[in-house]
């Protein structure tokens, strides 16, 4: 490590300890970098070898396969029947020991998970590998494999520093992995300097958790809200463990360029495996979701209107033997009234619109 990397790497400090102190860890688990893409970028780089493959369990999204790209490797997705579920079967199936598995949970693009169970399953598969659990919806899912950390020196937890906030322009976040992975990292990693003004927003983020509760219980609200809306002019809708909305339309290109045009952005999710005719809507402030849903009801009916309903249901997966909490305990969480996170679930409490399973 020469004296430019290390001294970037000391002044993360402040960040790692404050990182470490809200999980309850100890510092030299925690690796703090300023770009998640760069930094998978190096993780498979140092993880390559011959006859080692790249598995993205569930949909992957472009930057996990820009990574690929510039790690020189090739990505292998396992989707199963139903884009919305993690089939844990065929993932099991598809992993040989000593691979390179990547799952986000929740899913970016679809919201699918895993139950901290079926983690601990591919870990246990993958031993000899490496397992990165990309946690970026955490604070809107509430399950961890932070847990398999301690079992396992293979595992990897991605973390976004800004993502419960919704602040989009910032790919900053941390790895949580043995000490023996981190040490690495810290060894043989390229740290970028992070800028005052980001290093100022992580801070603020890592320590204001009042107003990441205000958000995650705005969103519950707004997804709620929006679904209700544009469920009564027959519009299929997913909510997700997440901030968007998945949306079924007859045709993607002319809801999103009449969306376009009324000034509301959306991602067509087309091109992804069993994704067609969905498209993808942030939760946003109650304005901004307002303009949504004004726009979907000037919207001409044959844009949107399917002549099938889509019957696939979102599991959400929980630790076997775990209770759903009740209304009221989400509330109080959301809130900030409740401090131990691990007893109660951040997940938007509706379960006609989900099945539970361990």
């Amino acid at each position: 490590m020469n004296i430019y990397t290390k001294t970037l790497h000391e002044s993360n400090d402040d960040i790692a300890q404050l990182t470490a102190q809200n999980h309850r860890l100890p510092k030299n688990v925690i690796f703090p970098f300023s770009d998640n893409r760069e930094f998978l970028t190096e993780l498979f780089i140092q993880h390559e070898c011959d006859g080692v493959n790249l598995i993205s369990i569930g949909t992957a999204t472009p930057d996990i396969a820009i990574a690929a790209d510039k790690a020189n490797m090739t990505i292998r997705e396992v989707v199963g029947k139903n884009p919305f579920t993690y089939s844990f079967d065929s993932t099991i199936e598809e992993i040989k020991n000593g691979d390179i598995v990547y799952i986000a949970n929740p899913n970016k693009i679809t919201g699918a998970n895993f139950s901290l169970t079926g983690l601990n399953k591919i870990a246990e598969k993958n031993k000899d590998g490496l397992v990165i659990i990309d946690e970026y919806y955490f604070d809107f899912y509430g399950i961890t494999g932070l847990s398999l950390i301690e079992k396992y020196e293979n595992v990897v937890i991605l973390r976004s520093f800004t993502a419960a906030f919704g602040i989009y322009s910032s790919d900053a976040g941390y790895a949580v992995s043995s000490k023996k992975i981190v040490a690495r990292c810290k060894e043989m990693f390229p740290q970028k300097h992070i800028s005052t003004i980001l290093r100022k927003t992580i801070l603020a983020t890592v320590a204001n958790q009042d107003v990441s509760n205000e958000r995650l219980h705005e969103i519950r609200e707004e997804a709620l809200r929006i679904t209700k809306k544009l469920t009564r002019l027959g519009i299929q809708c997913r909510i997700t463990a997440t901030d968007f909305l998945l949306i079924r339309v007859a045709s993607p290109k002319d809801v999103g360029n009449f969306l376009n045009r009324n000034k509301v952005d959306i991602e067509n999710l087309s091109g992804y495996p069993k994704m067609n005719h969905y498209i993808r809507i942030r939760i946003e402030s109650y304005f901004s979701n307002d303009r949504v849903i004004k726009a979907f009801e000037k919207m001409p009916e044959n844009f949107y209107k399917m002549k099938s309903v889509e019957k696939h249901s979102m599991t959400l997966h929980r630790p076997k033997g775990e209770k759903i909490e009740p209304r009221s305990q989400i509330d109080k969480l959301l809130n900030g009234k409740i401090k131990d996170r691990s007893k109660t679930t951040q997940t938007i409490n509706a379960k006609h619109l989900f099945k539970i399973a361990d």
